[in-house]
């Protein structure tokens, strides 16, 4: 990925982040309650998972999407459903189901995020997320994914200080180098 699209990326972010701010100002104020940035997100992501085919909540920040269109898509939402979770006891699944194990690892202000059981084994299992833009990493090599698709190779160097960080905590697959 070049400094270019990744600077896109970030103003793509930046502007999303703006327009959930705003939203949650407007509901917030028209529901007459406290409505967070994350209960946005989560909404939208209600909304929009099955239209848009997602596999994860950060895919949220792939789709174009301006200020009106987000507030008609909500429109009709039942924010108690954000707002208050149904909260059930972690007994109810098998422990091998749950992403509840996982570790954030800040590299060069990327904070990538590796959960031990996560559901979805591509490109490695674990494998990293890139927090806030749905890239997943193969800790084998170092490749990078967005939706499935290769868009770069970090470094043997930051790939190596990521598995350090991660040691503590996970047991990783073994390193696959050209």
């Amino acid at each position: 990925m070049t400094n270019e699209e990744i600077d896109k990326e970030l103003s793509k972010i930046e502007e999303l982040d703006l327009i959930l701010s705003k939203l949650k100002d407007e509901f917030s104020k028209s529901l007459s309650s406290q409505i967070t940035i994350e209960n946005i997100y989560d909404a939208l992501y209600l909304e929009l998972k099955e239209k848009y085919n997602f596999e994860h909540p950060t895919q949220l920040w792939d789709i174009d999407a301006d200020f009106e269109k987000l507030k008609k898509i909500l429109s009709n939402f039942d924010f108690k459903t954000v707002l208050f979770p149904v909260e059930t006891s972690r007994n109810l699944i098998p422990k091998d189901y749950l992403v509840g194990y996982k570790i954030s690892i800040k590299l060069k202000n990327l904070k990538w995020r590796i959960h031990k059981y996560d559901l979805d084994p591509f490109p490695s299992n674990p494998h990293a997320h890139l927090i806030d833009s749905n890239i997943k990493m193969d800790l084998t090599n170092g490749k990078c994914y967005k939706r499935k698709k290769y868009t770069h190779t970090i470094s043997k160097k930051e790939l190596l200080k990521i598995r350090e960080k991660a040691q503590i905590n996970f047991e990783l697959p073994p390193l696959k180098f050209n």
